[in-house]
């Protein structure tokens, strides 16, 4: 990677970008916001494993079930997907990783969803966006019979979110003790001077600061692990 040369510009990778960024003095953190997983390749791993990306990575799978998968027009199948998992946790082996999912999506039926249940816990993720299917104009999908009841995704989608849940507690308890890296973006509460920021593994952390650090780049011990929160004191 030392050695790294740009390629010419018409075989310009986004793999390629971030390494290019990577050597830029005074980017300390790099940040995209999601990648589709049939875009995984050697290339974009060995860019992953840069040191100034951070250690998250929102990698959308949107059903567990390779008939589903078809329908929606995605180009990989489950045992790719979980493939993709597992090569991306030997480059990083704590890396956080997010996902979309849609319930309810039609033809669904309920052996697809309990796939989807089955590759959520054969995954592993730190966090998922779930959403129940709605028809949207201009999708193929907007032609097909909208044959999942709302109450059967009301269902699916409080079965996934309690196993979220259930999941980001327990993860979130390995942070305790530890010390974690946060850009602070806001002030949460006045009075108490609380700030807020995301860790590198796009964990929210709160700490108390008399000093503004909104902007800064932080180091912040872990004391407690909540659901949706870390908090911790500045160091």
């Amino acid at each position: 990677m030392n050695n790294y040369k740009a390629p010419d510009a018409e075989d310009f990778s986004f793999a390629d970008l971030l390494l290019e960024i990577n050597q830029i003095n005074g980017i300390n953190r790099i940040q995209f916001v999601s990648v589709d997983p049939q875009y995984i390749d050697d290339e974009m791993l060995e860019a992953l494993a840069l040191p100034k990306i951070i250690n998250y990575l929102h990698l959308a799978v949107q059903s567990g079930s390779d008939k589903i998968l078809k329908k929606m027009n995605r180009k990989y199948t489950v045992e790719k997907f979980l493939k993709i998992v597992e090569k991306i946790r030997k480059v990083r082996p704590d890396i956080a990783l997010g996902t979309d999912i849609i319930v309810g999506f039609p033809g669904e039926t309920e052996d697809d969803f309990q796939k989807t249940v089955e590759l959520y816990k054969t995954a592993d993720f730190d966090i998922a966006y779930l959403a129940q299917y709605s028809p949207r104009p201009g999708t193929a999908a907007a032609r097909w019979a909208d044959d999942v009841p709302h109450l059967e995704k009301e269902r699916r989608w409080r079965i996934l979110q309690n196993l979220m849940e259930e999941i980001v507690l327990r993860k979130n308890q390995k942070y305790v003790g530890q010390t974690a890296e946060v850009l602070v973006e806001k002030r949460v509460d006045t009075e108490k001077n609380i700030y807020a920021g995301n860790s590198r593994e796009y964990k929210l952390v709160e700490f108390e600061s008399k000093v503004d650090m909104i902007g800064k780049i932080v180091k912040v011990k872990i004391d407690k692990a909540e659901m949706w929160r870390l908090v911790g004191e500045i160091l």
